[in-house]
């Protein structure tokens, strides 16, 4: 699968981890995606002339992923991927929305279309929009061109409601589920349909080349697979939940193989009963949120336990590695992900080694 930047085991690995994440092979051994780190490199790199550059030149964020994993040690499941990331949420671009670059994000709610009901009759996936055009061609280039050497992940489509929110404008669309809810309803109908052909025809480019998904998670998935969300639902009460989030939430995931939740903050704690009884949801990323305990914190541990009692999977990014025996103490290591970072190779090869030390231990 990778020829290059990473030792020969890796397509092992991504088989072992895609079998225990998505397949809920029950193994004791926790899966533990290693570190990544910059070596040392005296590798030049060019900024970007223009932010036009920096999110739409093919070349250039070719240029830029290679020298990335030149100066990456990739360890454990850690594999290299390019991520054709256009800002989150994509697919409201896909339907017409205007977008802003800026120079650490692409915005889509800054001029919102939607500014009457009667304005969505004509709403729709178009293939012949100006960012469908630059995503289609992005992830043909790099498909094409990654010839065994990192996989090509999705761009991020978005969660409904969050599209829904750069057509409406968030404040906006808050108003609209007490005064409008058929018609918001109507609305991510019509997202959910651009969502699923946006993935069919994306997912049709990629799969011509390399085997396997992958989106912004690092995470590897023989089947197709793919990341949900919905960050709007951290402003809604659990009914407001399930009236407004869960059938679109229960629609991809019936679509897809496997799939993930990318549950974010605080604000989305009471909505995890509701994300536990969706059968096809294969697994739970918590994000702690900023300012927030990190994700090791044993104020979390009662919410971890709860997803692995009900079958799900748990992965946590950007873990602190000191704090990683501690939560293998306090949960159990089987179908768990965790994503992080270390100082130095030596480092990270001794982590590893702990890793699967602390996930024998008795309990």
């Amino acid at each position: 699968m990778f020829e290059k930047f990473v030792k020969p085991e890796l397509e092992a690995s991504c088989n072992k981890l895609g079998r225990a994440i998505y397949h809920l092979d029950g193994r004791g051994q926790i899966i533990h995606l290693g570190s990544l780190l910059r070596i040392d490199s005296k590798t030049v790199h060019r900024e970007a002339g223009d932010l036009i550059e920096k999110w739409t030149n093919s070349q250039w964020r070719m240029n830029e992923m290679i020298n990335n994993c030149s100066e990456t040690f990739f360890g454990g499941e850690a594999f290299p991927s390019f991520w054709v990331n256009l800002g989150p949420g994509v697919v409201a671009s896909f339907m017409g929305s205007p977008y802003m670059l800026a120079e650490n994000t692409v915005w889509f709610d800054r001029k919102p279309m939607i500014k009457s009901w009667d304005d969505t009759s004509d709403l729709k996936f178009d293939p012949e929009s100006e960012m469908w055009k630059i995503v289609n061609e992005m992830t043909e280039y790099f498909v094409r061109n990654a010839e065994g050497r990192f996989m090509v992940s999705m761009t991020d489509l978005g969660g409904t409601l969050d599209i829904a929110a750069s057509f409406r404008g968030t404040e906006t669309l808050l108003y609209d589920l007490i005064d409008y809810p058929e018609q918001v309803k109507a609305l991510c109908n019509k997202i959910d349909d651009a969502w699923i052909e946006s993935y069919k025809r994306l997912n049709g480019i990629l799969s011509r080349y390399q085997e396997g998904t992958a989106d912004w998670y690092p995470l590897w998935c023989r089947e197709r697979s793919y990341a949900l969300q919905c960050d709007f639902s951290a402003m809604l009460s659990p009914a407001l939940f399930e009236e407004f989030v869960m059938p679109s939430l229960t629609k991809q995931a019936e679509f897809l193989d496997k799939s993930i939740y990318h549950w974010d903050g605080p604000g989305q704690i009471p909505h995890l009963e509701q994300l536990l009884g969706i059968k096809p949801l294969t697994a739970i990323q918590w994000t702690p949120g900023d300012g927030k305990p990190g994700a090791c914190d044993e104020c979390w541990f009662p919410l971890y336990k709860r997803i692995q009692e009900k079958g799900k999977r748990l992965i946590l990014l950007y873990v602190d590695p000191k704090g990683i025996e501690k939560l293998l103490d306090n949960i159990s290591p089987k179908g768990v992900m965790l994503y992080t970072q270390c100082d130095s190779e030596a480092e990270a090869q001794e982590l590893l080694r702990n890793v699967e030390k602390w996930s024998k231990k008795d309990r």
